[in-house]
């Protein structure tokens, strides 16, 4: 018997009647692993096309092991386990061939209730300072052409035209008070709004930061469709970030051991006071209290990866994370 979420299929046991105990340990079940095989090599070769071609690719393969089980060499416990095998793993493919045409339906519809006729995506990043999380926004955008939106973009946006959420914003960033979250959210719907983040999709950096913007963008109706969430110990990011030093003369930012400056330059490059270890450490924990908040209102749509390795190797695991959009 073999079951998975989309198919069931009962076979009977083989039968054992009459079989000798010496032929079936050297035979049976050699010659069964090899069906096996067989069998699985036919099936990998079918998962990429279409759920009925798996199938046919399954019923091609028994009808091979039929014709192999009439000769003599073999009995009837290696057909039988090779019959298993076979449409085994045919159901593991539609099982999962119907899993990534459920994911597509379901980005879908998230799509339709953020705007309705919004065809792009929407990705939130996340990530620890110093993760590396400016770096893949840059490759995510040129690959895939999604919008990159920040909060403090669209305040600073808001403000200089003078919208009528604008001026709500400016009232509180002048007064040196914390721009409430329900504003905020307001604004980051507000852009979702915008023609080209219909169009080309958006990745959202940076937000939401708490987790009362998560409840109030969940509040607010804002769907997901993949939130990234990078993930680097705190002990690297300690070292990338106490390296860094900043040339104020061009506003290049060096790394004393990943992207070393030029010697003659390096008297008057400044080691940034957030860039000390005790303010790193600080934010960290912030980061950590917050995130761990954030994260239970995105769980069906959060990808974890690792991002210790280098760019290019953090963006094909990024790759992955969005390949069912």
């Amino acid at each position: 018997q073999f079951s998975s979420p989309s198919v069931s299929i009962h076979l009977p046991a083989p039968s054992l009647a009459g079989a000798d105990p010496a032929t079936m340990r050297s035979s049976s079940v050699p010659l069964a692993l090899g069906l096996l095989l067989v069998a699985s090599k036919s099936l990998l070769f079918a998962v990429p096309a279409a759920a009925p071609r798996s199938v046919s690719a399954a019923l091609r393969s028994q009808e091979g092991i039929n014709a192999a089980a009439s000769h003599s060499s073999f009995d009837c416990t290696a057909t039988s386990l090779a019959t298993t095998a076979a449409f085994a793993l045919a159901a593991a493919a539609l099982a999962s061939r119907r899993s990534v045409t459920t994911a597509g339906r379901q980005s879908k519809i998230v799509r339709q209730a953020r705007g309705g006729d919004a065809k792009g995506a929407l990705v939130v990043i996340a990530g620890p300072p110093a993760a590396g999380k400016g770096t893949q926004c840059e490759k995510i955008k040129e690959k895939y052409g999604f919008v990159h939106i920040s909060t403090g973009d669209i305040l600073r946006e808001n403000v200089k035209s003078g919208t009528e959420l604008g001026v709500k914003a400016k009232s509180y960033m002048d007064s040196g008070a914390l721009v409430p979250s329900e504003l905020i959210v307001d604004l980051v719907k507000d852009r979702l709004q915008k023609d080209d983040v219909k169009e080309k999709g958006c990745l959202l950096d940076g937000f939401p930061r708490a987790p009362d913007q998560a409840q109030a963008m969940a509040d607010a109706g804002i769907k997901v469709d993949k939130m990234l969430l990078i993930e680097v110990p705190d002990e690297t990011l300690v070292e990338r970030g106490c390296g860094r030093r900043l040339d104020p003369e061009t506003g290049e930012i060096y790394h004393m051991k990943f992207k070393p400056p030029p010697e003659d330059i390096v008297d008057r490059l400044v080691h940034r006071s957030d860039d000390q270890e005790e303010a790193i450490r600080s934010r960290l924990k912030i980061y950590h209290e917050q995130i761990d908040g954030i994260t239970p209102f995105f769980k069906d749509e959060l990808y974890k990866l690792d991002g210790t390795s280098k760019p290019d190797e953090v963006f094909e695991l990024v790759t992955k994370g969005l390949a069912d959009l």
